[in-house]
């Protein structure tokens, strides 16, 4: 390289890093989009929209959510994962995306390569329910049945490799059962197929229809009752001390936004999970525990949670397939 293309070069590098550290400092000038990977009513919808009313208040610029539904979560985080490193592109997750590296081989992303933590909002039970009609009316009747006959109960999900399915995957590979997925293209559809007897069962996030008279809740996760259902024994009490699992919440952002970004976004929310109306919503009126972490633990809690599904995947593969 001669001297002045090396002096060029040197040039052009100072003034993309001064660019750069001018734009992270103004940050945010413009809205933010947070983007879900599930459709509207979904759980994780109702938490990205909660928590939007007020990040904005904390940023002093607009919040929108936008929907991005499909492949249990993976369109929205392959678009993400491409989207302009700079902080105004966010992507809400939950359980899916840890689960879709083990589930799917050939992702177009890879999570823990393409994508970084931002905030961990929260983690809640979920909870088993049954349609009335089919007259269970606990936990053990539901597995004595489906021991009896495999295959002859139907259970809905969010999609292929959304937290549904894949917490009742586990649920079936704990009870030595198997139940039969039927995929929905949403949360708010896979209830409304419990509610209207289109599936027998339904195992989703705590989202306050617990009490519903179509249907009858069973059990739920946890190492205790939720006080929203205290009525519901938890899978623990009912001889399941190994199903312990939560369905969490979360921002990512692409890989290369600045860490400076990253921290004013992780101190504006966490700030918004402090927020009464926050903790009343999410909190008290949906059973979620708000977490206040820093980028680094809500990484690596994804990161053991990779791991987890991985080894899950690899033991029930051909039951998820089928």
């Amino acid at each position: 390289m001669t001297p002045i293309r090396k002096l060029l070069t040197t040039a052009v590098a100072a003034a993309t890093l001064a660019f750069s550290a001018a734009a992270s400092a103004a940050f945010p000038d413009k809205p933010v989009t947070l983007v879900v990977g599930f459709s509207a009513g979904s759980s994780i919808d109702m938490v990205a929209r909660t928590v939007a009313s007020k990040l904005s208040q904390k940023i002093g610029q607009s919040v929108i959510v936008e929907n991005r539904n499909g492949a249990g979560g993976n369109v929205a985080a392959d678009y993400v994962s491409r989207s302009k490193a700079d902080g105004y592109t966010l992507l809400v997750v939950a359980n899916s995306i840890a689960i879709a590296p083990a589930l799917y081989p050939d992702l177009k992303f890879d999570t823990q390569k393409d994508l970084r933590a931002v905030a961990y909002v929260g983690i809640g039970p979920v909870i088993l329910k049954v349609n009335k009609q089919r007259g269970f009316k606990t936990l053990a009747d539901l597995v004595t049945y489906a021991k009896a006959h495999p295959g002859a109960l139907n259970y809905g999900s969010s999609g292929i490799g959304g937290t549904p399915h894949m917490a009742t995957v586990l649920f079936d590979e704990v009870a030595g059962i198997s139940m039969t997925h039927i995929p929905y293209k949403g949360g708010a559809d896979a209830l409304s197929a419990l509610l209207g007897g289109q599936v027998d069962v339904l195992l989703n996030p705590l989202l306050g229809d617990a009490a519903n008279d179509r249907v009858t809740p069973l059990a739920i996760s946890g190492e205790k009752r939720s006080p929203l259902s205290p009525d519901v024994p938890t899978f623990g009490e009912l001889g399941y001390p190994k199903y312990d699992l939560g369905v969490y919440y979360g921002l990512m952002a692409p890989a290369g936004v600045p860490a400076d970004v990253v921290a004013k976004l992780n101190a504006a929310v966490n700030e918004t999970l402090a927020d009464p109306s926050i903790v009343e919503a999410l909190t008290t009126r949906s059973g979620i525990v708000l977490k206040r972490e820093t980028p680094q633990e809500f990484q690596q809690f994804i990161d053991k949670d990779i791991a987890l599904w991985k080894d899950v995947v690899q033991r029930n593969r051909a039951a998820i397939e089928k």
